[in-house]
């Protein structure tokens, strides 16, 4: 299976990582050259396309069996979703509750306790598609966004994604 992975920083790098190791990577989509996906992609021999500065339009030219959104924080139109048999991308929230960029924050500031992790299918709407699987995780008490996210939405979106 060809997969081609749309995303940036730690969680985009540990999928990769993980996902080389079994599949073939058709490609690598990150925001620039400072990314460290950028630099583990590269050092792997993978395609790479930095889409602040080429666009998502290059990978037209890198169809793959799966496509996948990890951290990407960027629109992924229908035309680069249809180089993929299946499109899907990780959300660290319980969809369809707190979509969005601040979806932990979100979680924190309504009270909830309870918050997880969603695989979804990538649609014209953000963070909306069809939900694929879901995990859940408590949401201790004084925790912040980026403690919850380190301690367990990242790591789930690792093993989700993977």
């Amino acid at each position: 299976m060809k997969v081609g992975i749309i995303g940036q920083k730690w969680l985009a790098q540990q999928v990769f990582d993980q996902l080389r190791q079994s599949y073939q990577i058709g490609f690598v989509a990150v925001p620039d050259e400072t990314d460290r996906l950028h630099t583990a992609a590269m050092e792997a021999g993978a395609v790479v396309v930095c889409y602040k500065r080429e666009g998502l339009w290059r990978l037209l030219d890198h169809p793959v069996d799966l496509l996948i959104c990890a951290h990407a924080f960027v629109f992924i139109p229908p035309e680069v979703r249809a180089v993929a048999s299946q499109a899907i991308g990780y959300h660290p929230s319980l969809l369809p509750l707190h979509k969005g960029r601040h979806s932990i924050e979100d979680a924190i500031k309504a009270g909830d306790r309870i918050t997880g992790g969603s695989v979804y299918h990538l649609t014209d709407e953000m963070d909306a598609g069809p939900v694929v699987s879901q995990n859940w995780c408590f949401i201790h008490e004084g925790e912040t966004a980026p403690g919850l996210w380190r301690r367990v939405l990242a790591p789930m979106g690792v093993w989700r994604c993977c």
